[in-house]
């Protein structure tokens, strides 16, 4: 079994097979994980505000709600943003939430045709490796990156997901940037979040008071739930 992985959905070959992981790490699959698990029905991933809010108007009256954000701020007009704490049992459970966010909905709609296709984040990790481990083919980990850009933190993710999997898989074999990705994890395995601390998009969103955010979505292996997506949905 080999693990590739890619720090942006732009540089992933096209017709690539799944297995392949989608990780937004600050934060946009850490919501899709928590609104998950707090029993909603299901994530619609959508690129552009309007369109999540077309989306929303064909169904019933309080069955869906937007949520999602730009520069990682709030969308005006929409119940809910882009924080994972925001996304309470008593707000999300049983309803469908359309989502829009600057990169990891995009990263989903540029990998729409693959399959499967799972939803990963520290929250997770541990399950996602469980479930390549299962599946026993080769699989890629797809980095979102920030406006086009490489993102610390999710590669940072992406290496604990190769950890996981080595403990599980003993002959696997891992492409040069899921190893420098796995060193990465592992050598600041103690002192993770001082290493995300260095990333652009931690600072950005520090700069606007998101501290608990940012707490919340590094913590490791809190949900046993690995979403996937499929048809222009995501479900647990």
């Amino acid at each position: 079994m080999k693990v590739t992985v890619y720090a942006l959905p732009t540089l992933v070959p096209p017709a690539t097979p799944g297995p392949a992981v989608v990780i937004d790490v600050l934060r946009a699959t850490s919501v899709m994980i928590t609104a998950l698990a707090h029993g909603a029905q299901a994530v619609r991933p959508v690129a552009e505000i309007e369109e999540a809010r077309a989306l929303a108007a064909t169904f019933p009256p309080g069955t869906a709600l937007c949520g999602g954000e730009r520069r990682a701020l709030p969308i005006p007009g929409f119940p809910l943003g882009n924080s994972p704490l925001e996304y309470t049992p008593e707000k999300v459970a049983g309803k469908t939430v359309i989502l829009t966010t600057t990169n990891g909905t995009r990263a989903l709609a540029a990998l729409r045709h693959v399959e499967p296709l799972f939803i990963g984040a520290f929250l997770n990790a541990g399950a996602v490796a469980r479930t390549l481990a299962h599946l026993g083919q080769d699989a890629i980990l797809v980095c979102s990156g920030t406006r086009g850009r490489f993102s610390l933190d999710d590669a940072s993710c992406a290496g604990r997901i190769v950890a996981h999997l080595k403990a599980l898989v003993p002959d696997l074999v891992l492409d040069d940037l899921a190893y420098a990705a796995l060193l990465l994890s592992e050598t600041h395995r103690t002192n993770l979040r001082e290493l995300i601390s260095h990333a652009g998009h931690y600072q950005y969103l520090l700069s606007l008071g998101l501290e608990p955010d940012i707490t919340y979505c590094l913590q490791e292996d809190v949900f046993d739930l690995v979403p996937s997506a499929s048809e222009g949905q995501i479900r647990g």
